[in-house]
């Protein structure tokens, strides 16, 4: 065993304090181990221990994209790809400085686009969120199908915040409004589950620079302030 292997046995024994945690996932991502990083991120998920792991992975740089790709490519199980593509998506969008970023996105989109149709509601949702990370102004459209016509709430509503998230990610914010405005009036006039419509409305508040909603008000799923949102969102987007 190696000395990191070590240390997890040893954490896992202590059932992982914090500090301790922390710095073992620090010391993961500036290793060599990526395999082993990877694995470990894997075991986290199947036992649902949720130690954040897959925070460091971006320390491996265009190494760990690389070995993201390879286990891409030989993936045949579905839910394991999108978990997969979902842990490079994420890595990526920490590495937006560096010079490969555009090329491994380009990589990255047709996968993702080739799984936005999956069944399993959970992993469509995590590609819907992927894409916001890493998607071009292609993919506006998958997005605002997804956000009209997926039959899961909150695959709705977080097409509806991936949108949002281009913005951040190197779309053009003028764009994304020019493309998005009839769509998220037309989404926001029918939904009616109304978390998913509280998300929607605060997606298109930061899209469009307005203030119509509280998160806390979308978080407590207060009735009245989201109708009283989506009417104001609505006076504004049939402009």
């Amino acid at each position: 065993m190696t000395a990191l292997q070590n240390r997890y046995e040893e954490l896992k024994r202590q059932n992982f304090p914090d500090s301790e945690r922390i710095k073992f996932i620090a010391d993961l991502g500036a290793s060599e181990e990526i395999e082993y990083h990877y694995q470990l991120i894997c075991t986290d998920r199947d036992e649902g221990t949720n130690l954040n792991l897959s925070g460091s992975f971006y320390k491996h740089d265009k190494e760990g994209l690389e070995y993201l790709f390879e286990v891409l490519d030989n993936e045949k199980d579905e839910s394991i790809k999108v978990f997969a593509a979902y842990l490079t998506a994420e890595t990526l969008s920490k590495l937006r400085h560096r010079d490969f970023y555009v090329e491994f996105c380009n990589r990255l989109i047709p996968v993702m686009s080739s799984l936005i149709e999956i069944r399993d509601d959970l992993l469509r949702r995590k590609v819907i969120i992927a894409l916001g990370w890493i998607g071009s102004s292609d993919e506006i459209d998958i997005l605002t199908k997804r956000m009209s016509e997926d039959k899961d709430s909150l695959c709705r509503a977080w097409s509806a915040s991936s949108l949002m998230q281009m913005s951040f990610h190197g779309v053009k914010k003028e764009l994304l409004q020019e493309k998005t405005k009839a769509c998220l009036a037309l989404a926001i006039a029918k939904e009616d589950d109304l978390y998913a419509c509280g998300i929607m409305i605060e997606a298109t508040q930061i899209l469009f620079g307005k203030k119509w909603i509280s998160s806390s008000a979308v978080e407590d799923v207060d009735a009245e302030k989201i109708e009283k949102a989506r009417k104001s969102a609505m006076r504004f987007l049939k402009r």
